[in-house]
């Protein structure tokens, strides 16, 4: 089946492009888990390593999904106020790159936030146990590839947390994501087409 996709392009000059595809990954996030799905990708068709782009695209086989997507009331209304233009549901160039947008877990670790967060478990750990806690310091010399940080603010459990991404070119075209619309390092292994225009 051919996977077809839609943009949103946001149209102010200096706007917060990380706030407006975390504020379009919610609402994402929201209409996958309301319906059951995880066949819904991301894509920046704009993405370099140092910045995400103007523009988010959601890719997938179900043409009327996307469409449905596309019709939800916070990009409708944001089209409507001129802070966004939404394309008609296009199908993937053929020619386009295949890339997955991977949500990474291994790079929340790096923060100094989850550094403390573990070191204050390990601590509790050690005490249920009736242990002294001793931190130790164990250097990794880990490289570290370019990525992007994307804020999300959960609406279950009022937490917010960071979706640390980065790309990386494949050759298979697979369509399982995350609830978010990424690949992850393990179980959903879903790619996109590099829609670079």
């Amino acid at each position: 089946m051919s996977r077809a996709y839609f943009t949103i392009t946001y149209l102010p000059a200096n706007c917060d492009v990380t706030l407006l595809a975390s504020r379009c990954i919610g609402i994402l996030h929201g209409f996958m888990n309301k319906r059951s799905c995880n066949h819904i990708g991301v894509s920046f068709p704009k993405w370099t390593d140092k910045h995400l782009g103007n523009q988010i695209a959601f890719v997938s086989e179900d043409k009327a999904t996307l469409k449905n997507l596309s019709q939800q009331n916070y990009f409708e209304m944001m089209a409507h106020d001129k802070l966004f233009e939404i394309s008609g549901i296009k199908p993937v160039p053929v020619e386009a790159p295949e890339v997955q947008i991977i949500r990474d877990h291994s790079l929340d670790k790096l923060s100094m936030g989850e550094k403390r967060r573990r070191m204050a478990r390990a601590k509790r750990r050690a005490e249920a146990r009736g242990e002294e806690y001793t931190p130790q310091y164990v250097p990794d010399d880990k490289e570290i590839s370019a990525f992007h940080k994307i804020p999300i603010a959960s609406k279950s459990n009022q937490n917010d947390f960071i979706l640390h991404l980065r790309l990386e070119p494949t050759d298979s075209i697979q369509n399982t994501f995350n609830s978010y619309g990424f690949a992850t390092n393990e179980e959903h292994k879903g790619s996109v087409p590099l829609l670079a225009f």
